[in-house]
């Protein structure tokens, strides 16, 4: 499948991908994450009438153009950030790569869960060429944060944090 590019805003080549959904399908739930617009549907037309599917429109805008492409979960998209109450309300998968596609969903939670539990004051973070000590959260705006090696202070957006390596606390050596 290819993409499509058409003059639009993000906001309305959302509003467009789920009412071409609606054409063929009931819209149960949908959440826009970054570029991903996830959604929960059920069939209300053809062989597969009543049946709840899971899809993703990838949308980036830039220059005031929307590049569109539409998948779902029967082509197993590279992306996994599925808000997993929509695996637990849909249908069993359909076709050989749906099944392996939601595992790797559910292993995304689980790990992000993981990580989180991890992340508090005093943890320790590898991040580029450093380690960072967590000092106190600012909110949505991430963590102020200590280098290591010469306790330099700086703010760590959350986007960076979330791909920093957590790492086992100290041993007191003394």
């Amino acid at each position: 499948m290819g993409s499509i590019v058409y003059r639009a805003t993000k906001a309305q080549a959302i509003r467009d991908e789920l009412a071409n959904v609606r054409a063929s399908s009931a819209v149960l739930a949908h959440r826009a994450i970054g570029t991903r617009l996830w959604f929960l549907a059920q069939a209300h037309t053809g062989m597969l009438a009543g049946r709840k599917w899971i899809g993703l429109t990838l949308i980036e805008c830039r220059g005031g153009e929307a590049i569109v492409k539409c998948l779902d979960e029967t082509l197993g998209p590279h992306y996994y950030d599925c808000p997993l109450s929509y695996l637990a309300r849909a249908d069993e998968p359909l076709g050989p790569h749906a099944g392996p596609w939601r595992e790797q969903v559910r292993a995304f939670h689980a790990n992000r869960f993981a990580k989180r539990t991890l992340i508090r004051c005093g943890a320790r973070v590898a991040y580029g060429d450093h380690i960072y000590v967590l000092r106190h959260k600012l909110g949505r705006c991430g963590w102020e944060v200590a280098r290591e090696s010469d306790g330099v202070v700086f703010r760590m957006k959350s986007r960076q944090l979330g791909n920093a390596t957590v790492l086992p606390a100290q041993e007191n050596l003394s």
